[in-house]
């Protein structure tokens, strides 16, 4: 039993567990312990949300959520946790107590008085004073709770707002040590108030606002005028160099405030410009921060003189609307321009420059401060053209110092860029200046890459070329810096390619004259030269290829088509070179890196010719086809396309080397994503089904050759096991590219059926086919007819396909289910026919005469039954593999369930009319693998989840009113996932509305019946008008009520063998016992009220009081909850209001009373929006008065 008090060596020695455990099992033990003397009434209050009244919910144990009989309030425990920080000195105790203050601060901030609050924040602020010399991470944690309670008293008490004031203590009067950590605690609020949460976001907003407007621009000025003063006092002590970095800091964090709300991440801090407010005016429009800013660079040391350029990076993205006038955001550019001039020129600058730190800063400030004014304004500058010279000079030696600081090249890349980009609107002699220094710095940056491949090859640095993404990145910045001079660049580009695919030539032609068939001596030496220049040659044409893809069409001049045209014609023919070399090399002088990068940089010039030359509307660059026509005989884009095809169809096949395979299979992905591509456009898909390499491709599909249609026996990465089924979808969109299909559609398939008649024979056992055979032929077959049905798009062509596959191939499908279930084979056959049964587009649709889509769903019922009861049946060896072992199967059961019932193309009421089980089958293994999964496991497996709450919300929409009955603890199984997956923080927004959707569903089932069902009975008198009072729809009992009372009192008394006193028909009696019976739904909702309450519970504190981007969607379903369970509803509205402060109770009675007003019991559209409308504003109200999302006790409910 847990002793009720700690001793101070026993608590502290607890604590320096918690951080430093033995073991997991003593981590936590202590945790339970110290959880008992300092609770946070979390987890306590977190259990009751989750578990209101209902018994079908059971209450989760609450062992780690007892506490000591010492302890009873969250105030309470923070008192205790104040004790531990002024009697202990053990830094673990000291983190365990201000970690426990700041969860109890954010959870229940509400809860304590405003004495107590500021007490609280006073408390810590003396403390943090007072223990100058505590260990910095206790330092940072404390500044971290003050900045939470400041934050969350903010809006409510003044006294929380006098920040900088509170600080003052720290910044005059104590030592520098006591300034280092007063500007830290600065930087701790600024911090605290730029982060947001999904559940107070409205409310963090509004603090974040007011404190950028009253205390953000006083902390940045603060910074400012101390860190004029370091630089006026030269010292350089420790201490000193400790303070600078803190200021600079608390600077940078300022600026990088979220000034209008767009929660701006990482990758996005060099985009755009920072709005500071127009408050901020005077600090920029004045000469002393520039060159404050500047001083201190030259200044200071590193790398504290990185945090200054940090600083002047933000400068040179201030916005520019800023100013008050021309003249003055002139005067401040021109200031930026002046100084940059000095650091290129005096030798303060050029040595800072020398390191890495600042010389990248440097070149991010140069890109940020283009990207935020105008080619225009910085014209003017007086000496603009020294100025853009020497920026050209520092680029180029930035082009050269790719080894020393690789990641500032994109920076330079991009002022240049941007540059180019609007210099239409200089003036004709600083267009030509600029144009100059283009053509330099793109030789500049060619020779660079030509250089780093000897180092790439030595193994000095990365390969750049190994990330293809972030390549072509650097290349569409580099292309627009080639293209604005394209004459000159484009032309040394273009000698420089010639030069070397003469030495390549010239290298392939030494090699070809030597011993026939013999080795080659010093084949190494002779490998290393042509790997060095089959290397350099790639990089010329990922070059040149991104020369061409970089053409506007409506810029391009005549003179830029021709280059174009000259560039294409050259590489063509070294393409045309290297497949006669590739055909004829030994394959010891081949490198396997050097044909994937070759052949990849080949694949990117496709790409971008074809965006730039083959496009959907006819090309008007008749220079470019002239040029290819005078060469290669190339004068339409289909001849082109023709060579793409027929170049890049060898990528396919496969040497049969090991030690290629890798290489290879990477190639056969980009080549298959360049085949995608071309039959992607409506144009293209159609010039390519005429070639004659695709006429040939669709007749020989499944060439011997195409090694990767051969399935391997261990799967490989995904994007790789993906290619047969990419290959077939592209070659399904060309063959369906044509109308009249029919004879290609038999002559494609023609290879299938060799093989599948292969199969069917060896099930037959008379073939010689061998167990492991017909699994890889299947594991192949079943990828490569995924691929194919998934680019089906229209009735005709699907029908085509169903006859061909059905009935002549499925018994396949349910003999190989049968057989290997558990295998990849099993997923493989589950994933194709997910494909088949979709009805996409409305692809799947029938003559009305025809039975096949009762037959397509027949098929599919016992697929599902087969395989839902090996699942149900197969043994779980290892927990940790649940998902390979079970549930990604049961995953791909709910995606067929939920395509198969809402796939429209079947009417299933034929199943129950004539007796067949095909439905029935596939429910009761549905109900069955919804219970066989744990409801947390159905949540945490994101791929599971929207696949359940996909196929429930398909099954409550139609299907499940339908049954005659369903399991209780499927019900109450379902119920439970539904609220579970709504109230995370952060939810899988798919899922929640989804749920929200089932939730509707019902809720509109239930209540419909039961309106309809009284006005049967009651005929014009029933009354069915809320009007603020009781509702008709409730019972006067508690939830727990049998059917009869629940339901008895909307119909009243029952009434048999007559109408009104006259005598009825027997088949009238008939049907009016069947109407008085009660809906099994209706029964189990009604007599389970305490479903409902839970419900509305998720669901009521998530609408009101978390910002979610599917807020429609969660507020559907609560009107039905409240119509349904009234009586609960108001228990719970008295509740939540009696919980409030006294001062506040008045304001939310007002409010609860208006979210009914103008509603009546109905669940029309009109009367939802009107509901949705009230919720609206009552959200509203509860973010403005800071409201507490309460819990009822369970006994209030009973």
């Amino acid at each position: 039993m847990m002793a009720t008090a700690l001793d101070l060596q026993s608590l502290e020695q607890y604590c320096e567990t918690l951080y430093n455990p033995s073991s997991q099992a003593s981590r936590l033990q202590v945790e339970n312990l110290l959880n008992y003397h300092f609770p946070t009434f979390s987890a306590l209050a977190s259990t009751t949300t989750q578990s209101p009244t209902s018994p079908t919910f059971p209450e989760t144990d609450l062992v780690n959520g007892h506490h000591s009989p010492a302890i009873n309030s969250p105030i309470e425990s923070a008192l205790f946790c104040r004790n531990l920080l002024v009697n202990t000195n053990n830094p673990y105790a000291l983190m365990f107590a201000t970690s426990r203050l700041k969860t109890l601060v954010e959870d229940h901030f509400s809860t304590f008085t405003v004495p107590e609050q500021l007490g609280l924040r006073t408390f810590v602020l003396r403390y943090i004073y007072q223990n100058p010399d505590a260990q910095p991470f206790i330092i940072t944690a404390q500044a971290q709770l003050f900045a939470l309670i400041s934050k969350l008293g903010w809006i409510e008490h003044e006294e929380f707002r006098a920040l900088v004031d509170n600080i003052q203590v720290f910044l005059q009067q104590g030592s520098i040590g006591h300034r280092i950590i007063g500007i830290r605690i600065l930087n701790a609020v600024a911090v605290e108030m730029n982060l947001t949460s999904s559940r107070h976001a409205t409310r963090y907003r509004r603090i974040a606002v007011n404190f950028r407007d009253s205390q953000l621009l006083q902390m940045f000025q603060c910074a400012l005028s101390m860190l004029q003063g370091l630089v006026q006092s030269q010292m350089s002590d420790p201490d000193t160099e400790k303070l600078k970095e803190s200021i600079l800091v608390l600077m940078r964090t300022c600026l990088s405030f979220d000034f209008i709300g767009t929660m701006p991440d990482e990758s996005s801090d060099d985009v755009g410009s920072i709005q500071v407010p127009t408050t901020w005016r005077e600090v920029f429009e004045e000469p002393g921060y520039l060159d404050v800013l500047w001083e201190c660079w030259k200044n200071f040391s590193n790398p504290i003189s990185v945090l200054v350029l940090e600083s002047l990076s933000q400068a040179a993205s201030i916005r520019r609307s800023l100013f008050s006038s021309d003249e003055a955001r002139n005067t401040y550019i021109h200031s930026m321009m002046r100084e940059t001039v000095l650091a290129f020129k005096t030798g303060v600058g050029q040595n800072k420059l020398q390191d890495v730190g600042n010389f990248h800063e440097f070149c991010r400030m140069l890109s940020r401060f283009r990207n935020t004014f105008q080619l225009s304004e910085i014209c003017e500058y007086k000496e603009f053209e020294q100025w853009i010279s020497l920026v050209g000079e520092f680029t180029s030696r930035g082009f050269h110092s790719w080894k020393w600081s690789p990641n500032s090249v994109p920076y330079l890349l991009t002022f240049w860029s941007k540059m180019v980009s609007s210099i239409s609107s200089a003036k004709q002699g600083t267009v030509e200046y600029i144009h100059n220094i283009t053509v330099d710095l793109a030789r500049t940056y060619m020779k660079s890459r030509l250089e780093c491949v000897q180092a790439v090859m030595d193994g000095d640095v990365d390969d750049p070329l190994e990330s293809e993404e972030e390549l072509v990145t650097t290349l569409e910045m580099f292309a627009t810096v080639a293209r604005s001079n394209y004459a000159k660049s484009g032309g040394f580009i273009l000698a420089e390619f010639k030069d070397l695919a003469k030495k390549y030539r010239e290298l392939i032609q030494r090699l070809s004259n030597m011993a026939n068939g013999s080795p080659i001596p010093n084949s190494s030496d002779i490998k290393d030269q042509l790997v060095f220049v089959e290397m350099q040659l790639t990089w010329m044409v990922y070059i040149i290829g991104a020369c061409v893809g970089g053409r506007i069409s409506y810029q391009s001049t005549g003179e830029q088509e021709q280059m174009d045209g000259e560039m294409a014609s050259e590489i063509l023919g070294y393409i045309h070179q290297t497949q006669i070399w590739i055909a004829q090399r030994p394959l010891y002088l081949a490198s396997p890196e050097a044909h994937l990068y070759v052949q990849s940089a080949i694949i990117y010039f496709y790409t971008q010719f074809r965006s730039s030359y083959i496009g959907e509307e006819p090309s008007k660059s008749t220079k470019v086809y002239g040029l290819l026509g005078e060469r290669w005989g190339f004068t339409t884009p289909n001849q082109v396309l023709d060579v793409i095809m027929n170049s890049s169809l060898g990528n396919l096949r496969s040497s049969g080397d090991p030690e290629w395979r890798k290489c290879e299979e990477q190639l056969v992905v980009r080549t298959l994503k360049l085949f995608t591509q071309l039959a992607l456009g409506y144009s293209s898909v159609k010039h390519i089904r005429k070639l004659d390499t695709t006429q040939a491709l669709l007749k020989n599909h499944d060439s011997s050759d195409f090694r990767f249609l051969t399935p391997a026996k261990k799967p490989s990465d995904t994007a790789v096991a993906r290619s047969r089924m990419n290959y077939y979808t592209m070659l399904s969109r060309v063959l369906f590219a044509e109308d009249n299909v029919e004879a290609d559609f038999w002559s494609f398939v023609k290879p299938w059926e060799n093989t599948l008649d292969k199969v069917t024979l060896a099930f037959e056992g008379t073939s010689d086919l061998s167990e492991e055979e017909i699994r890889l032929i299947l594991v192949g077959m079943f990828k490569d007819l995924r691929g194919f049905v998934s680019s089906i798009t229209n009735r005709k062509q699907f029908s085509l396909f169903f006859d061909w596959f059905y009935p002549a191939y499925t018994p396949i499908v349910q003999r190989a289910i049968e057989i290997w279930p558990h295998d990849e084979l099993g997923i493989a056959i589950l994933r194709f026919w997910n494909e088949f049964a979709s009805n996409k587009n409305s692809r799947v649709t029938f003559d009305i005469s025809s039975p096949n889509g009762i037959l397509l769903f027949r098929e599919t019922s016992n697929i599902l039954y087969t395989y839902g009861q090996n699942l149900l049946n197969r043994p779980l060896s290892n927990p940790n593999s649940r998902w390979s072992e079970k549930y990604k199967g049961i995953m791909l059961y709910f995606n067929i369930f939920s395509a198969s019932l809402s796939g429209k193309y079947v009417n299933f009421g034929v199943f129950k009319l004539y007796g067949d089980k095909a439905l029935d089958r596939i429910l009761d293994i549905f109900f069955q693998l919804m219970l066989a999964i744990p409801v947390e496991d159905m949540i945490a497996f994101p791929k599971l989840s929207q696949a359940y709450f996909s196929a429930l919300d398909v099954f409550t929409s139609d299907h499940m009113t339908g049954l005659s009955m369903m399991p209780h603890t499927v019900l109450a199984y379902m119920f439970r996932a539904l609220a579970d997956i709504i109230q995370p923080q952060n939810p899988d927004t798919i899922c929640c509305t989804l749920a929200c959707s089932a939730i509707d569903k019902v809720c509109t089932f239930v209540m419909n019946w039961m309106i309809k069902d009284k006005i049967r009975k009651d005929g014009e008198n029933s009354d069915l008008t809320l009007a603020n009072g009781s509702p008709l729809l409730n019972n006067p009992g508690s939830g727990n009520n049998s059917q009869r009372s629940s339901v008895e009192i909307l119909r009243g008394p029952p009434t048999s063998g007559s109408t009104n006193g006259r005598p009825v028909s027997k088949r009238r009696q008939q049907q009016q016992q069947e109407q008085q019976s009660t809906h099994w739904l209706v029964e189990y909702m009604m007599s389970n009220k305490e479903i409902l309450s839970y419900l509305f519970l998720v669901l009521f504190q998530v609408v009101a009081f978390e910002n979610r981007s599917n807020y429609w969607s969660l507020s559907r379903p609560l009107l039905g909850l409240i119509l349904l369970n009234r009586d609960f509803y108001v228990d719970y509205t008295d509740t939540f209001i009696q919980a409030q402060l006294s001062d506040r109770q008045e304001k939310v009675q007002v409010a609860v009373n208006a979210l009914m007003e103008g509603v009546d019991v109905t669940l029309t559209t009109t009367n939802r929006d009107r509901f949705t409308q009230n919720i609206t504003t009552f959200r509203r109200e509860c973010t403005q008065l800071t409201l507490m999302s309460i819990t009822p006790d369970t006994s209030s409910m009973s």
